[in-house]
């Protein structure tokens, strides 16, 4: 591969690069990788081993062909997160629309919204359909690892009451998978972690410190990508979207290759909201090996079996979905919300490694009688 620093960015990585003097003018500085000057460090600085050395520098991780962009708000030196999207709604995409809607401040009153904030929204020069919306950089809901049950019930509450929030102002996300909910990491991981290797931390020198556990520090959830969702009128008494298949392409509704055929989107998100749960916790990922079982969520089976029916008129609305998780939750003891979290594929050397650290933290937590369940009080 020739070392032209041009060559080694992807086509989507060269749009942002090129977009990089005018971020900047805006306040927003990009990775070195994104640099218009930018020469690879293992070429100016070759490391000891030139086949694997490279691995290790900060500009080497790349992002993928996805619309978004990692940065740094030089105002306060925060990082957030770039994604273009299209300037107008239309038919086939409301995401600015959405994402404007729930941003209001009105909307932000309410302690369901939990949609991703956008903190501004960038008119791209010569480009009248697309804007860039600027967002916090947030990392996947199940990083670091949740150390309790009772962490992951929160998790839950969360993001159920976020999608009924949603419905209740009418808004379809259509695409709420584990991909879709992401975590804001800023108490648990203090000092950041690198925005592409998440386990890294944003140095790129060494392993993401975390400090907390999210017992101690209790994170907030969020929904994202709202490139699928629709917004209903609130008079609109029966709602229908055509396909578009999801990141989850098991819903029973939209199985088959005509993609064409009307339904209800919103059992749909009942169905990808189960789903998440079984596929992350109850069950694990048949496809993905990497996502298993966790194990002592036998109790959450019930729900989720009714949530992913097959006939989606017999689904619960998330009105219903809510009150049968609240009603779980209040079912569980404490001695199972407290129980330390472990999974399909942990080692014996795994679990031993964490388990002291979790009793001690858990007797601390008993004494000085800290919530099982986090609760945060925004």
């Amino acid at each position: 591969m020739s070392d032209s620093p041009i060559k080694r960015l992807t086509d989507s990585e060269v749009y942002w690069r090129d977009k990089q003097p005018w971020l900047l003018s805006c306040g927003y500085q990009l990775r070195a990788r994104y640099q218009p000057d930018w020469v690879p460090s293992w070429i100016t600085n070759p490391p000891p081993n030139p086949h694997t050395g490279k691995w290790k520098r900060e500009d080497f991780p790349r992002r993928g062909s996805a619309p978004v962009m990692d940065a740094i708000r030089l105002s306060d030196n925060v990082p957030v997160m770039l994604k273009e999207v299209y300037a107008e709604s239309h038919p086939g995409n409301q995401e600015l629309e959405v994402s404007l809607y729930v941003q209001s401040e009105e909307q932000r009153k309410d302690p369901d919204n939990h949609c991703v904030h956008v903190y501004e929204v960038l008119d791209i020069p010569g480009d009248e359909h697309n804007v860039i919306i600027v967002m916090p950089l947030l990392c996947p809901f199940d990083f670091p690892r949740f150390d309790t049950i009772g962490e992951c019930l929160d998790f839950f509450l969360q993001i159920f009451k976020g999608l009924r929030y949603l419905h209740r102002h009418h808004i379809a996300h259509r695409d709420c998978t584990g991909l879709n909910v992401m975590m804001d990491p800023s108490e648990i991981l203090p000092y950041g972690f690198h925005p592409v290797r998440h386990r890294k931390n944003r140095e790129f020198t060494g392993p993401a410190y975390q400090k907390y556990t999210r017992t101690q520090r209790p994170p907030k959830y969020y929904w994202i990508d709202f490139g699928l969702s629709v917004r209903f009128h609130e008079n609109d008494a029966s709602p229908r979207v055509t396909g578009l298949r999801a990141n989850d392409q098991s819903a029973p509704e939209l199985r088959g290759d005509d993609l064409r055929q009307q339904h209800d989107p919103f059992p749909t998100d009942i169905y990808y909201l189960g789903n998440l749960v079984r596929t992350y916790f109850t069950e694990g990922h048949p496809d993905y090996h990497s996502i298993t079982k966790k194990m002592g969520f036998e109790f959450m089976q019930p729900l989720v079996e009714v949530m992913v029916q097959e006939n989606p008129a017999k689904r619960p609305t998330i009105e219903q979905c809510v009150v049968l998780l609240e009603e779980i939750v209040r079912s569980q003891s404490s001695c199972t919300l407290r129980s330390q979290f472990w999974q399909m594929g942990d080692t014996y050397f795994g679990f031993l490694y964490r388990f002291f650290p979790h009793w001690i933290r858990r007797i601390i937590f008993i004494v000085t009688r800290t919530p099982a369940i986090p609760h945060r009080s925004d």
